[in-house]
């Protein structure tokens, strides 16, 4: 792309035909919420890099932070080394998926380069870039017979960001189509690539065929369109990549920028929700955020709980070590006693169990010491520990590993997307050959979309033999009898479409066929029901014009993604979690760690009933212990506090007085101590206050906040699909942690001073 020609801008004609936008009233005041809601959303934009603002808040991690950062060398042990291996190896299959569809044995993905540098045309390639020939595609495979793939130039700057190539340049031609063999993968590209130098132009002549034949989204270009130049990415741009794939998240959030960098405040906030409601019809926006969702959840419920349990266990240690020590002798001093007991919670280390050996120790004194409200939270800390080490981590490791775990499925996706490469057809016929459903339904709709009519509609007609409640079939076929002329035929495929399913694309083809056939009253009626079902469909359905215009429905991603998600694997995940917090006999399975938690329990009850437990005094700190003292009035109160308070009348006057002087000072010292370590220490303040609850709480909003601000670009690199909505999701996420966070800790406060 010329950087040295001015940007143009978008002309009203362009701008308003996406989206209308309401001229600004004079004298309209903003509300001061709505300008603080303003300034969040410009905040969260700059920090996740969806637009440059100018604001000081430094720059946002490179795309691939966290695939590194998940192959950093960690050198505890084996099993962490093949942890680190399952995480690169699923940051791998999403770079796979990023970079474009597979190609077969010996055939070439695209080459990216950088311009400025020389790239000598391939054999076989149909114009070196920057050419007078045809506009290089980002996501073309279509190589030449010896299977070197297209050489493609990437701006200065892009490659960083890892963002597809800007395949169209101003002044390129118009691509000649040759009449078969021309190595357009769809019709919807050869539409992009016919339509001219004017760009709006394309991109609506591709739109308009990719909803002729339910492509919902044309990423190829919306990515293309996207690639940053040195200037920005242009409105105008960010417009038609919108509109080509309404559902890329990424394309709505480089539109929301867009506007924001042009002001148009209120169709930024627009936009921005638009690319989160797109998240879950994008599939690989939906499993990236799954994926990473579950691997926060995962290390939250574990680093949550195993801290959990180690602070109530911590809090009792004292009074653990005087008793242990009691047993062997009552003259032992105490660090005598606290070496001791240290040296017997080391033991489970020394047998091979790792850090959760010591946290099943520490359970035990928990359990041994604790009063019930305690122990129940610690029941619950180990039942989410557990929770969180197998089951989570298993999802997450299958939402990670889902986009390339089974073929059939990840050749499926690419011909959804019109990114089919040959290998990816090559599986599917032999897929199709075993009678695979999917498979089937895929290369029907390739065939569909390749211009192939005849072979098409013989496989729809297999599949309406083998599935003949499928809408997506029925809709196809009715369109295929429009496109010849079978009016009846059409009309009857259709009406048995729209009996099982309320689409506004099926009721505006109905009307279509009713009025070519003249039923003005059926074309009335179905006319209706389309604008009442969606009517935003049927406006851009009516922007063609064209009497002869009809829209297969988009193919269903549902059985794609439970495809995906039955072939995944997430034990691989599992494993070596487990390995590397309790190598042991702990973690041979959930079955053995959840039965050695409930057996520690069980024998934390038993001891705690039958021994003689120390406690401390809540009113001076001295310890309380039957064996030392002889006579105890509770566990909560020494003798001397309790003559003290409760019968002042056995006590000299002047010496209570100076007492209680003494205690109102150590009260203050240690109201100051608790206060701060309520504020410092996460899950403090709840402890403190004698709530296990909102302390079990405190520290999961904690490690919330702190893995969302770490991984706010994901656990794995985005594959160009989210966009800066996934970081804007965890800041903002973040965000609400940090708020709720701070009012558990004010909460604990407030409770620890009416004590």
């Amino acid at each position: 792309m010329d950087q040295t020609q001015p940007q143009r801008r978008p002309q009203k004609s362009e701008v308003r035909e996406y989206r209308p936008v309401r001229n600004r009233r004079k004298g309209f005041r903003l509300p001061i919420g709505f300008v603080v809601v303003l300034a969040v959303v410009a905040v969260a934009l700059q920090w996740t890099g969806t637009v440059d603002l100018g604001i000081p808040l430094g720059a946002p991690p490179a795309s691939g932070s966290h695939a590194a950062r998940s192959s950093n060398p960690v050198s505890v042990s084996d099993a962490q080394a093949d942890l680190r291996d399952v995480i690169s190896s699923a940051a791998s299959v999403v770079r796979s998926a990023q970079f474009g569809p597979r190609g077969p044995a010996g055939e070439a993905g695209p080459d990216y380069e950088h311009a400025g540098e020389a790239a000598p045309p391939q054999a076989g390639d149909a114009a070196a870039p920057g050419s007078s020939g045809a506009p290089a595609d980002p996501s073309s495979t279509a190589g030449s017979a010896t299977g070197s793939g297209p050489r493609v130039t990437i701006p200065d700057g892009a490659a960083a960001r890892g963002a597809a190539p800007l395949a169209i340049a101003p002044g390129s031609q118009p691509v000649a189509l040759p009449p078969s063999g021309d190595g357009y993968r769809s019709e919807v590209e050869r539409a992009w690539f016919s339509g001219g130098q004017d760009l709006t132009h394309r991109a609506l002549q591709a739109r308009t065929r990719a909803l002729q034949l339910g492509a919902a989204n044309y990423e190829s270009a919306s990515r293309a369109l996207l690639a940053p130049a040195a200037e920005g990415i242009a409105l105008e741009r960010a417009m038609l990549a919108a509109r080509l794939s309404p559902d890329l998240p990424m394309a709505r959030m480089e539109l929301a920028g867009a506007y924001l960098h042009d002001g148009q405040y209120l169709n930024a906030l627009r936009e921005v929700g638009a690319g989160v409601a797109a998240i879950p019809r994008n599939l690989e926006a939906s499993l990236w955020l799954a994926a990473s969702l579950l691997a926060m959840f995962a290390a939250v419920l574990t680093l949550g709980s195993m801290v959990f349990i180690a602070w109530v266990g911590l809090s009792v240690f004292r009074h653990a070590a005087h008793d242990v020590g009691d047993l062997v002798s009552r003259d032992m001093p105490e660090f005598a006693r606290a070496a001791l007991l240290g040296s017997l919670l080391l033991v489970p280390l020394l047998l091979g169990e790792a850090a959760m050996g010591l946290v099943l120790a520490l359970f035990l004194l928990g359990f041994t010491y604790c009063e019930a409200g305690y122990r129940r939270a610690l029941a619950l800390a180990a039942m989410l520990l557990v929770l969180g080490i197998y089951p989570v981590t298993r999802l997450s490791g299958m939402a990670l590993t889902a986009l390339d775990s089974d073929p059939v499925a990840a050749a499926a996706d690419s011909v959804v997307r019109s990114m089919a490469s040959s290998a990816d057809i090559d599986i599917l016929r032999t897929a199709s050959a075993r009678e695979d459903w999917l498979a089937e339904a895929a290369l029907a709709l390739h065939e569909r979309r390749s211009g192939d009519a005849e072979l098409a509609l013989a496989r729809y007609e297999q599949l309406l033999d083998r599935t003949p409640t499928d809408p997506v079939v029925l809709t196809v076929l009715s369109n295929m009898a429009f496109e010849r002329g079978d009016n009846a035929r059409s009309i009857q495929l259709g009406e048995r479409a729209a009996a099982l399913v309320r689409s506004a694309t099926l009721l505006f083809n109905l009307s279509q066929v009713y009025a070519r056939s003249f039923q003005m009253d059926e074309f009335e009626g179905a006319m209706a029901q389309a604008q009442l079902v969606d009517p935003e469909v049927v406006a851009e359905l009516s922007k063609t014009k064209a009497p002869d215009f009809v829209a297969d429905l988009a193919f269903p991603t549902a059985p794609i993604r439970d495809r995906m998600l039955q072939g995944a694997g997430g034990d691989r995940f599992v494993d070596p979690v487990s390995r590397a917090i309790m190598p042991g006999h702990i973690g041979r399975d959930w079955v053995t760690t959840a039965g050695a938690f409930a057996l520690t329990a069980v024998l934390g009850v038993g001891i705690g009933g039958g021994l003689g437990r120390a406690s401390s005094c809540r009113r001076c700190g001295r310890r309380i212990c039957g064996r030392c003292d002889g006579t105890v009035w509770n566990s909560q109160i020494c003798d001397g506090c309790h003559h003290l308070f409760h019968r002042p009348e056995t006590t000299d006057p002047a010496m209570r007085m100076a007492r209680l002087s003494e205690l109102r000072a150590r009260e203050s010292r240690v109201s100051r101590l608790a206060t701060l370590a309520s504020v410092l220490v996460p899950g403090a303040a709840g402890l403190l206050a004698r709530r296990p609850d909102l302390g079990f709480l405190g520290l999961f909003l904690f490690f919330w906040a702190v893995l969302l601000i770490l991984w706010r670009k994901g656990v794995v690199v985005d594959p160009l699909a989210i966009g800066a909505v996934g970081p804007l999701l965890f800041t903002t996420a973040a965000a609400l942690s940090i708020l709720g966070y701070g009012l558990v800790v004010g909460l604990g406060l407030m409770i620890r001073r009416s004590l």
